[in-house]
This record gives C-alpha cells, structure tokens and sequence, in this order.
C-alpha cells in the first residue's frame, strides 16, 4: 500500500510538471503567434504600398509606351485583391483594427469601383487621363505611406515588440514559482502524510488502532491465519459502569482511565496481537495463538491486568471489564461473524454473576438468529397481511358509552406462534421495516374504521400507537395524509398515540410536525404519561388534546393514597392545559368507581369487573348508544369485520 501510494504522488508530481512546462510551452507559443501576427501584418502593410507603387509605375509606363494596356489592367486587379483581402481576411483583422486603416480600406475600395471602367478603358495616348489617375492614386499612397510608417515602423513596433518581451519574460518567472510553489506543496503532502494517516487510522485519546484501521489489520490477518493455518482469537473488552464513572468523577478521570486501560492492554498482548478501540469503553483484541487454551489464558490475564487498581488524585479505582471471546476458525470464517459472535459472548457476560469472562458457544446467538428470522417473516407477513390488528374500547367514565377505539397489533407466525407487539415493534425499529409497520397499522386502522363508519358507527375514531422511527424522520404527516385519503376517512376521525419521549427527540421538529397534524384536524394523545422524561416547560408546549394516563399510576389506586392524590393532580394539570385525560383500566375492582367521581373523560376496557363490563355490554351497551352491537358471549362492545378482531385485551 505504501509503495502505490509513493508512486500515486510520484506521478502526480510528474503530472504536475508536465502540465507546467505544456502551460510555458503554450504561452511561448502564443508569444511566438503573436509576433508572427504583427510582422505578418507589417508585411501585408507594406506589400499593400508595393501594389500602390507598382500599379502607379504601371501607368507610368504605359504613359511612355514602355508597357501596354494589359499590364496596368493586370497590376489594377492584383491592387484591388489586395485590397479586399486584407478588408474582408481574418487574418487582416489584427490590421483593420489598427488607427485609420478601416476606414482608408473601405475608401480606397469605393474608388477602385470608380476606377474599374476608367482603367479598363485607358490607352497609351490618353495621357490627360493616365494623368488624372495618377494625381487621384497619389493621395492613398501618401495614406498608405503615414498609416505604415506609424504603425508598422519606428518606435512603435519597438514598443510592441518590448512588450511581447516583457510577456515572455513573465511568463517564465510564473513557470518559476508556480513550480516552486508545486514543489513545496508536494513537500508539505509527503511531510504531513504520516501524520495525517496516524490521525485517520488511530484513536486520538488512547493512540491505539480505530475501528476502520483495526478492520484493515483484522482482514490481513484473517488472509495470514488462512493461508499458514494459523488460529485467532478475538477479545470483546467493555468496561462496567464506566458511564458513571463520567458522571461522577469527570469526563477527565473517565478519559485518563481509558488511556490506563489501553496501556495495560498494549502492555499485556505485546507482539502476540493487536489491540483497537472501538469507541466509548470498548475494546477488542486480537491474538495469533496456536490451541483454544492460548485465547482462555489471554482473557484471564487481560481481566486480571484491566482489574488492577487504579491511582486517582483523591484517591484509587478497581475497573470492572468483561471479555467475551471468539476463535478462528472455530466460530467463524469472517470478519463478521468473529466480531459478532465475541460481542454476543460478552454480553452474557456482562449478564452472568459468575464470570466476567466468556467464551462463545452456538446457542447463545440463537436469540440473534431468532431476530434475523423474525425480520424476513415480518417482511412477508407485512407483504402478504398476515399481521391482524385487535381494537380495545375507550369508553366515558360516567355514562360508560363507547368513545373510541385503540387499534393493537398482534401477530401469530405459523413458524414462531404468537409473538408479542413489543419484539414485533423491536424487530421492526432494528431491522428498518418500522415505517412500513407503522404505514400498514395505519392503513388497516383507517380502512376499518372507514368499514364501521359505513354500517351506521359514523361517531367511532379509532387511536394509533406512532413508533418513534416514523416520527423523527418527519414523514409522519406525509404517510398519515396518504392514509387518510386513501381509506377515505376523515382526518378527525383519526387520533395518533405518542409517548413524552418520542416528541423529545427533536423539540423544534416534533412541535412543527405534531402542529401540522393537528391543523388537518388529527387528534393526538400524550400516551403513557408520567413514565418519560421530558419536562413541563416542553409539555406545556405540544399541540395534544388527550392525556393517557399511564396504568402504573392507577393499579394501586385503591390501595395507596399516594397514588390517588397523584393521578388526581396529574387529572387536574391536564385539565388546567386544557387537555382530556384518559386513564388505562386496572386489576382493581375498586378503580373504575374512584376514577368516575374525578374529572377524568375516558377509560380503556382492559380488565374491568363484570359488573362494569356489564354495563357496557348488552344492556349497557344498548341504553348508551344502541347502534352498537355486542357479541354472543356479551362482552364484544363491537364487531369486526372480517379482516380484524376486537377484543378486550390486556397490554
């Protein structure tokens, strides 16, 4: 690679020099045309008097009968050709642009047209009219003459001719520096080089090999340990709790501790590896080694070395590290699958209470494989809508009748049974199919809810849980727009579901999009409230019209009083925001009774009682909102179509 890269700058030198002594090359050239313009148009000048003075001893001579007629009509016409060519010629050009020879062309060409019948007709016993001619002539000979010697001649082609000079001269100190100039920059590039490599390919804190140099090295390993059957081992380093290290102590005890740790690293491998950090307080190791004890024995000696103590000005600090290892050829061929099965193995033993060191074994990435596999089934099933979605009541609290519905996703896989909404929705975000999940929800919610408004339930919106990824790459309200005009639903039929987080992720961006919705008349809802982490003055500022309340703050409603007095001032500052709270149902018979007497709107049919699903049953259903039909076993409040299932769900 060095030497490619010595002969890259060689021949960019060498092109560089090339293209300079072409440029001089071309400028000289220009010198030289220049000049060879003016002389050529001093000759063509002074060959213009030469035709004047021929063509006058041409009448001369024939005034004397030493020549005939056909010599003066001959020497006419050689003045008259030239006279056009150096008036109409592109290479007259630089010529006719001289002082007075435009219009002293164009005059003597007029008066060679009154000539014309006059010359043709002269004999040689015409001398008034020989005569005539030549008094007429002697005036554009004498114009000839001054326009010659005054720019052709004298000082002022010498002056011409200094400042072509001049040119040339300048031309050849630009052609100096401009090589000294190339020469120094190339001079600076090979000076810097090492340098600038050192700070592309290293860690600037601990000086060891990054992430792109470690793969360069890892891939000619990989190629060495093939080709002499030789055998690696790969060492996963994180250190624990190094975060809070940062937080307590400094962001400069955190880096001092990671230039220790990349010490004894270095100092522990030697010349058997090679170390690099990955970034934050991850390290990997690689080691040549000939037996599987070898990588054991490494890892052991490496946790020992990372779990000395460590000196602080106020006082010492033991770090923690797990390594998780992996062999070649033993787990895998490639780069990939070493890297991945180590860090798989470090993470159980980042988990495990009884080692801080692991080596890979096959099952442990089955769960990995699990995720890929869910991947490609979810991308089919996302293809072929095998996905269903279930619809959960959300009903007033003092009446009991139906508001709402809140649209659920539940998938089960002919291959992995039924598998939860939450790894669906994990699957979906790591594996970049959270768009599309979130579209065909969408889709399959409006589409229903458009079914139902037809049969008469024109009243019923329907929620939609929003994933994180959707929002912040700002296609939310292009994707929902698209939705809504292709199910044809009106857009306040529609409420979207997002958590305190997700509107945290970009603040100026997420107001904008969550306003932009709300002025197409979308209703949006603060889900799981009281369980992030954004503050009141950023709450205070998104454009929701609904509060959920988060049921962890309800299931201990009748048994803690802390919690009743906190969901009622939770109630009371949605309320004062000019919000609809809405609270998630629990286990507790009693919640439902203390919810009502509150200023609380809704609740979610989770888990009632029987005698609050009563109420909103056959008979309950019918006196609040006869329009809605219950099922057989009297605990539906709606009825699907075909394409989707309600029922009263626990999330």
């Amino acid at each position: 690679m060095k030497k490619f890269k010595l002969l890259v700058l060689t021949a960019i030198t060498l092109l560089f020099g090339a293209s300079s002594l072409y440029s001089y090359h071309r400028d000289l050239e220009v010198v030289r045309y220049v000049s060879a313009t003016i002389k050529a148009v001093g000759w063509a000048s002074s060959e213009l008097e030469m035709e004047l003075l021929k063509f006058d001893q041409a009448l001369t001579a024939l005034s004397a009968h030493t020549a005939d007629e056909e010599n003066v009509q001959l020497r006419f016409e050689l003045l008259w050709s030239r006279v056009d060519t150096l008036l109409k010629g592109k290479e007259s050009r630089p010529m006719r642009e001289q002082p007075e020879v435009q219009p002293m062309l164009e005059s003597f060409a007029r008066q060679l047209e009154l000539w014309e019948n006059r010359v043709y007709a002269l004999s040689a016993d015409d001398r008034t009219g020989i005569l005539a001619l030549r008094q007429e002539l002697a005036h554009f000979r004498q114009q000839a003459r001054e326009i010659n010697v005054d720019n052709f001649s004298g000082d002022k082609i010498w002056q011409q001719l200094d400042i072509i000079q001049d040119i040339r001269l300048r031309s050849s100190l630009y052609l100096a520096g401009l090589l000294l100039s190339g020469g120094l920059m190339l001079w600076l590039v090979v000076r810097e080089n090492s340098r600038n490599r050192y700070m592309a390919y290293h860690d600037m804190l601990t000086g060891l090999p990054n992430r792109m140099f470690f793969y360069q090295l890892m891939s000619k390993a990989l190629k060495r340990a093939e080709r002499e059957r030789q055998g690696l081992a790969v060492h996963m380093v994180d250190l624990n709790g190094f975060k809070a290290i940062n937080d307590s102590l400094g962001h400069e005890v955190g880096d001092n501790l990671l230039r220790i740790i990349s010490a004894r690293l270095r100092d522990t491998i030697g010349d058997r590896g090679q170390i690099a950090r990955l970034g934050g307080d991850e390290f990997v190791v690689l080691q040549r080694m000939q037996y599987p004890e070898d990588a054991e024995q490494m890892a052991a000696r490496l946790w020992q070395s990372l779990s000395r103590e460590v000196q602080l000005p106020d006082g010492c600090l033991s770090p923690q590290a797990c390594i998780g290892t992996s062999l070649y050829p033993l787990h895998g061929l490639t780069m990939a699958e070493l890297l991945g099965h180590a860090d798989t193995a470090m993470y159980y033993a980042k988990h495990s209470r009884k080692t801080m060191q692991q080596m890979f074994e096959p099952g442990m990435d089955e769960r990995r494989l699990r995720r890929q596999k869910l991947a490609v089934a979810l991308q089919v099933a996302l293809e072929q809508d095998h996905l269903t979605l279930h619809y959960q009541p959300i009903f007033h609290l003092d009446t009991g009748a139906i508001e709402s519905v809140e649209a659920l996703l539940r998938w089960h896989s002919s291959e992995f049974g039924t598998i939860s909404p939450i790894e669906v929705i994990a699957v979906a975000e790591n594996h970049g199919l959270a768009h599309r999940l979130n579209e065909w929800i969408l889709m399959q919610a409006c589409q229903q809810l458009r079914h139902w408004h037809q049969s008469g339930f024109d009243w019923l919106k329907v929620n939609v849980n929003i994933s994180p990824n959707i929002f912040m790459d700002g296609e939310l309200a292009i994707t929902v727009t698209q939705v809504l005009q292709a199910s044809s639903l009106d857009a306040s039929a529609l409420v979207l579901e997002i958590t305190e987080d997700t509107s945290m992720w970009d603040t100026v961006d997420s107001l904008d999009t969550l306003q932009e919705l709300r002025d197409l008349g979308i209703g949006i809802a603060l889900d799981d409230f009281g369980t992030g982490y954004s503050s009141f003055s950023h709450l205070r500022q998104l454009p929701v019209n609904k509060l959920k309340i988060d049921k962890s703050f309800v299931a201990d409603l009748s048994t803690d009083p802390r919690a009743v007095s906190l969901v009622q001032t939770i109630i009371s500052l949605a309320s004062s925001w000019i919000w609809r709270s809405r609270q998630r149902a629990s286990n507790c018979p009693n919640s439902r009774p203390s919810c009502s007497n509150w200023a609380a709107d809704w609740g979610r049919a989770t888990c009632w009682p029987d005698r609050c699903r009563a109420k909103t049953s056959a008979s309950g259903c019918r006196k609040t909102n006869p329009r809605i039909p219950v099922a057989p076993d009297n605990s539906l409040l709606i009825h699907p179509s075909r394409s989707c299932a309600l029922i009263p769900t626990v999330e």
